[in-house]
């Protein structure tokens, strides 16, 4: 079999729904057609070639070549991993439909894993490799046990594969969706840091395996950050300034997007506004950011998926990218990167920005923490989890989330430190926003506090019972998932009357 080589072996981390897909395709009586889609460096690459050591198959990853090229690099990849095959030296793939005959022989009656990676460069060199892949799908491969997995990290082109108009329409057979880790299965990567640093260190390098992998976790956080981020030589040192260059020949507005998202322009007339252009002609560029899944287009919980556009807000689904544009873009720009020490650069212009920067990605851990319910003290099991903010956007609650029997938890996110101020502000929100929402039976608060509280009149407040207090430590915290049991007392309101 082939695989990427591997010098080393870095843990494989989660991931268990994508491996019980594959186990269940290797095991079917029937060949199987899976289509996995993630970002580069999610860790596609490196699931599928863990998981084909000690089974029976073949991996090819194409590159940037010609269809000859392909073909040859694919002939001199079965030599290597199918020494057995009886493949002779130097004759080659006569043409594609050869290399699939081929493939289908040696699967035989007998489960065979075929994984082609990064496939829409074959589907770029090849003319028509769509239609001849869909040919002996439905041709040659019913009478064999070929798993066929398809990858790319093209995300928008792989999602494409099987719609109305593709060869590949109503084929597929499963899919596997490589996420991005949250802050919680980001954390196994460095387990020794306290929980702050545990945070910082997703929001600094974000979710993506292949990123994560890179620190050492011996080191502190602050050296890991100046030797691959702020170090010209670091491996994360300019990858934001080249992400789309893999895909796109001209990406120049694509990056003025996520630049101006970035440096906290939210709103679409505001987004036009920085980058210069007409709302027209960022559209497109637009769309393709949502479909790569690179920006996220957010509406206040209370909103349907097609609601009010203008109360839409766009914001960038990784934090590295969002942590690189923030601090190290007008780093790189003002020659101060390969000029100062990295350590340097640490503790002049990120160290003194960072608490500032922590505060949206302590309310997206925070969301995720309330909607895997998985925290004894949670009153309820959510339905849904988002944020909401009024029409003129002058308030805001950063974590709601709705119960399906009419229960509501309001949640003030404070990555400093939390005062008694906060939760009378966040009670005051509470009418606005139950207003909007219609039937609320009972209204839980809570404050997140990223720092242990010692405001006084707060701590009476949480004694007394009149909030819910998690700490970071309970982020962090592994419990069981609770059932729909009847919610906890402790905490709660009852809903006032609208209007």
């Amino acid at each position: 079999m082939a695989r990427p080589g591997t010098a080393t072996r870095p843990p494989l981390i989660d991931r268990a729904r994508e491996l019980h897909d594959l186990d269940r395709a290797w095991k079917s009586a029937g060949p199987e057609l899976l289509i996995a889609t993630g970002r580069r460096r999610a860790g596609k690459s490196f699931l599928v070639a863990r998981y084909l050591e000690g089974r029976r198959g073949f991996y090819y990853q194409a590159t940037r070549a010609t269809s000859r090229e392909q073909l040859g690099a694919i002939y001199e990849a079965a030599l290597a991993a199918l020494p057995k095959a009886g493949l002779a030296y130097g004759a080659g793939f006569r043409d594609w439909d050869a290399f699939f005959r081929f493939i289908a022989h040696q699967a035989g009656d007998r489960a065979f894993l075929l994984v082609l990676d990064e496939l829409p460069y074959l589907l770029d060199a090849v003319r028509g490799f769509g239609t001849i892949l869909q040919k002996h799908w439905d041709h040659t491969f019913p009478r064999t046990k070929v798993k066929l997995v398809l990858t790319g990290s093209y995300v928008s082109a792989m999602r494409r594969l099987t719609t109305a108009d593709q060869p590949l329409h109503g084929r597929r057979t499963g899919r596997l969706a490589f996420e991005p880790f949250d802050y919680l299965d980001a954390a196994r990567f460095f387990p020794g840091y306290d929980p702050a640093d545990r945070l910082r260190a997703w929001a600094i390098f974000g979710g993506l395996p292949g990123q994560l992998v890179l620190l050492d976790p011996r080191a502190p956080l602050h050296e890991n950050v100046a030797r691959h981020i702020l170090d010209p030589a670091g491996r994360l040192a300019d990858e934001a300034e080249h992400l789309f260059d893999a895909f796109l020949q001209e990406a120049g507005v694509h990056y003025s997007i996520v630049r101006a998202i970035a440096q906290g322009e939210h709103k679409w007339s505001k987004i036009t506004n920085r980058v210069g252009k007409q709302s027209a002609s960022l559209s497109r560029p637009l769309q393709w950011l949502l479909d790569m899944d690179v920006l996220e287009r957010i509406l206040p919980v209370t909103e349907p998926a097609d609601g009010n556009p203008k109360r839409a807000v766009y914001r960038l689904t990784d934090p590295y990218l969002s942590f690189w544009h923030r601090f190290v873009a007008r780093l790189r720009a003002g020659g101060a990167v390969g000029l100062v020490r990295p350590a340097d650069l640490w503790r002049r212009h990120v160290a003194p920005g960072l608490d500032d920067y922590m505060g949206r990605w302590f309310e997206r851990a925070c969301r995720t923490f309330v909607g895997a319910a998985a925290h004894p003290r949670l009153p309820f099991r959510p339905d849904r989890v988002g944020e909401w903010w009024s029409e003129d956007a002058q308030e805001e609650v950063d974590v709601v989330a709705l119960g399906g029997r009419g229960e509501v938890l309001l949640g003030e996110c404070k990555w400093g430190h939390a005062v008694a101020a906060d939760l009378e502000q966040l009670e005051r929100r509470r009418d606005a926003l139950v207003r909007e929402l219609g039937s609320v039976r009972r209204v839980h608060l809570a404050i997140f506090a990223g720092r242990p509280i010692t405001d006084r009149r707060l701590r009476q407040r949480l004694a007394a019972s009149d909030a819910l207090h998690f700490s970071l430590d309970d982020l962090f915290a592994s419990g069981p998932v609770r059932s729909s049991a009847a919610p906890r007392r402790r905490g709660t309101h009852a809903a006032p009357r609208a209007g």
